[in-house]
Parts: C-alpha cells; structure tokens; sequence
C-alpha cells in the first residue's frame, strides 16, 4: 500500500550512498588533509547538521518499483520531450522559421532548457516540503497546454510561448518531483533505481522523434504535435497515480519551501568542491544540449538537403540518428547507474566525460572537418558513442551532487547548483547559432565552431570534477566515490 500523504518530503534524499559506503563528503572532515572547516554558522557538506540515522528505505518492493514506474514516465514525458529538442529545431528553422538566423532560433530551445533547470530552484523546495503530487498534476497541466498551443504556433513569440516556457514549466514540475520520489524508496540500489528511472528521457528520446517522422508527412505539423499531446498526457497520468514520498523533512510538517531555497554561501564551504562541482554541472549541461539539439539539422545540411525535404524520406535518417542516440543513452543511463554504485558515482562520471569529449571531439569534429565522405560511419559512430556516454550527464550529476551534503539538506543543495546551471544552459544554443552564423562555410563545414565549442565544454567539465575527485579523496583512483 501507498504511504499516506503525511509521509512528505524530501527530495533531499538523492544525497547518501549506501551504509557500507558512508562516503559522502562530510566524512573527509576527519579523513582529507584537503579540507578546511568552514565557520560552524552554516550547515555545510564539511559541517553538517546531524541527521536521524534510523530512516529506513525499503530497496524494493511492490510500492518501490511502482514508484519508479511513475518517475519513469514522468521523465519520459519531460526530458523526452528535452531530448526531442533537435526534431523541433529542424521543423522550425527549416519550415516554420526559415528566414530567422540561427542564433535567434537558439534563444527558444536554450530559454526552454533555462526555464526547465530555473523552475527547478523551486520545485525541489517545494517537494521538499510539500510531496510530490500537486506538483506532478501542475506539470500535467502546463505540458499539455504549451504542446496543445504550440501545435497552432506561427509565430517566434507563440512559439517562445508555448514551447519555450509553458512547457518548459511543465518539464521542471515533472522532473524534480521523478528525481527525488526514487530517492526516498532506495539508498543501497539508489544509483540502479535512478538509472532506470532515467531511461524514460533516453525512451521518450527515441519514442517522439520517430513518431513524429512519421506522422509528419501523413498529417503534418499541428497533428503530430497534438498526436504527442495524447500521448504525454497517459505518461503524466501514470506519474501523477505512483510518484509519492516517505522520507520526513529534517523538521517534519514544520519544513516549508523556504528553508531550501538556494544560499550562495553553499559555495564557501572551505573547500571548493560545491563550486567546482556546480561549475563541471553546468559546463556539462551546456555541452549537452548541443548534439541533441543540431544532429538532425546537421545531418541535412551534410546531405545538401532542401528546406522542403524537411519534412520527406529523404531526411528520415536525420530524425533516426537523433532516436540512435537516445537508444544508446538509455543503455548508458542504465550502465552508469550501476556503475556509479559499483565503483563511485565521481569517477564514473570522470569517465564518461571523457569519452564525451572523445566523442565530440575525435569524431563529430573530424566528421564536419574531412571533405567528401563517401559514408556515414563516423558520424553513426559520434551518435552511439555519444548517446551511451553521456546518460550520465543526466542521471548522475545530481547523485553526484548528493554526495557533498547530508540527506535533508540536498533540496537547498539542488537549488543552488541548478541556479547557476540555468544561466548556463541559457547562453549555450545562442553561442553555439552565433558560430553557425560566423563561420564563413557552407553545408556540415559551417558546425566545426559549434562542435569545438562543445568539446572545450565537456574538457572544462572533465577538469572540475577530477579535481573536486583528488581534493576529496586525493589521488588513489581505486577509492570507491
């Protein structure tokens, strides 16, 4: 049976690892020669306040996996739609909004990821306070009604609108509640369970651009979009039936949304792996976003394509390479999770942000920059290898996150490291469409910019979390974290 709803709270609970483990950075106070005491004034990840120690998590169960049947369609019905970015892209620059540049169209997906990732700054405290379910039905609503309208959108304005707030809303109000409704149910296997959760992004990812490539030239634009509406709203309505909470808020039905809102002194813990991990976070959403925004348009500006074989079986593989990837991050967000449990959630991701710059840079780079390729293996090798490696950027970052402060403090945590992340995440397609329009070059030759770019983000990301890794638990690389 379900908990009742005064079982509220905290979404806070993404942050331990398991008992066996207890390596969650507040230890190394005793342990790391590295880190400095910060002033006691201040809950810190080096300071924190004592926990109850007898909460207990069922590490699963009917209710258990329920609960991550409901995240799993709650994250399919948002960061599907996130991962499906790339599909509107095509259809609004080369059909809806041909004659915008496009640095201009980068403004509507990059406010879109902004608004998901700022919204979040409140969600968690609410869900902190509050449980998850006002919170999943309020994203039913808002996602439904911007696909519903964008469907009908003509115009930048409408689209910006509809797209990129109304939906963007909805997605942070579906996926925060999905995060942290895992976290409460699970603490050894929380990594597994997170991963599976997580497939539902990679799922939605290869489930919408492929629908929509095929109703596309049947019933058009406004049909596919409502078709994808129908669709969103089973997914929500599962999420919204089983995402629940059981873990208490640190001071029980006292708790309210402002005791987590984000604190900029977070960041002055004494030690710098707050800011450095919230820095390699937003440096690695930044470089996310690019390849699964522009891998469908690349592809047709690599074939030569024409605006108005947009929307034909000539531009089929461009919509297919974008549900590759996903395919391959469901897997990826699967193996990750195990991963991290297996082996550390820090230095899995040190890995898979290195095969992410390897990928990015070692293959799309050199796709773009060799003329007259007679065959598409090394952009179908960038498109596997990327999707698999970076399901982590999604699914690990927060557990990662999780492991520098105690259990009740992870919603003030969240809120503060996604704050910078969203101004991050807002610059980043405008940046990467203002190279599009700089570099002097036609066809795939003009994405060198773009995907160099992207590389040096995920180099910068790699570099801050080795080295939040090594101020932590210095250099023995075989230390589980």
């Amino acid at each position: 049976m379900a908990p009742s709803s005064e079982h509220r709270s905290s979404f806070t609970s993404v942050s331990h690892t398991s008992d066996d483990e207890k390596e969650t950075f507040a230890d190394e106070k005793a342990s790391s020669p590295h880190v400095d005491k910060p002033s006691p004034s201040l809950p810190t990840a080096v300071d924190p306040v004592p926990v109850d120690s007898d909460v207990t998590y069922p590490e699963g169960g009917r209710d258990a996996w329920l609960v991550v049947l409901g995240a799993w369609c709650g994250l399919t019905a948002s960061l599907g739609i996130y991962n499906t970015a790339g599909v509107f892209e095509v259809v609004i620059s080369k059909v809806i909004l041909p004659e915008e540049s496009p640095s201009t169209l980068g403004w509507i997906f990059s406010i879109y990821a902004f608004v998901v990732w700022i919204c979040g700054v409140q969600v968690g405290p609410t869900f902190d306070a509050m449980g998850p379910r006002a919170l999943t039905i309020a994203g039913t609503v808002c996602t439904l009604s911007g696909i519903f309208l964008l469907s009908v959108s003509k115009e930048y304005y409408q689209i910006v609108l509809s797209f990129s707030i109304l939906v963007g809303i909805g997605s942070s109000l579906l996926i925060t509640p999905s995060m942290g409704c895992v976290a409460h149910w699970f603490m050894e296997r929380r990594g597994l369970a997170s991963g599976i959760a997580f497939i539902g992004g990679g799922f939605g990812g290869v489930l919408f651009p492929l629908m929509i490539q095929s109703l596309l030239p049947q019933v058009g634009w406004g049909w596919s979009i409502r078709i994808l509406g129908f669709v969103l709203l089973v997914l929500c309505a599962i999420s919204v039936a089983f995402c629940q909470s059981r873990v208490p808020p640190r001071k029980g039905a006292a708790t309210t949304w402002r005791q987590t809102l984000p604190d900029p002194r977070i960041f002055m813990d004494g030690s710098g792996a707050m800011a450095a991990t919230s820095a390699g976070v937003l440096l690695t959403d930044l470089a996310y976003f690019i390849p699964i925004t522009y891998a469908p348009s690349y592809y047709i500006d690599r074939q030569r394509l024409s605006h108005e074989d947009a929307f034909t079986g000539s531009a089929a593989f461009a919509y297919q390479l974008l549900a590759i990837l996903n395919a391959a991050s469901c897997v990826g967000r699967y193996v990750a999770g195990d991963m991290g449990d297996r082996f550390g959630r820090y230095n899995t991701m040190i890995v898979s942000l290195f095969l992410c710059t390897v990928s990015v840079l070692c293959f799309w780079l050199v796709d773009i920059l060799v003329p007259n390729l007679d065959n598409d293996a090394l952009l179908i090798v960038f498109v596997l290898l990327f999707g698999f490696v970076s399901g982590s950027n999604v699914s690990l970052t927060p557990i990662c996150l999780g492991q520098l402060c105690e259990t009740q403090e992870y919603g003030r945590y969240y809120a503060t490291c996604y704050t910078v992340v969203a101004f991050g995440v807002l610059v980043s397609l405008p940046i990467a469409g203002g190279l599009l329009d700089v570099v002097d070059a036609s066809g795939k030759k003009k994405y060198w910019g773009t995907a160099l770019f992207a590389g040096l983000s995920y180099v910068a990301a790699f570099l801050c979390f080795v080295w939040v890794r090594i101020k932590v638990k210095g250099w023995n690389w075989r230390t589980k974290w």
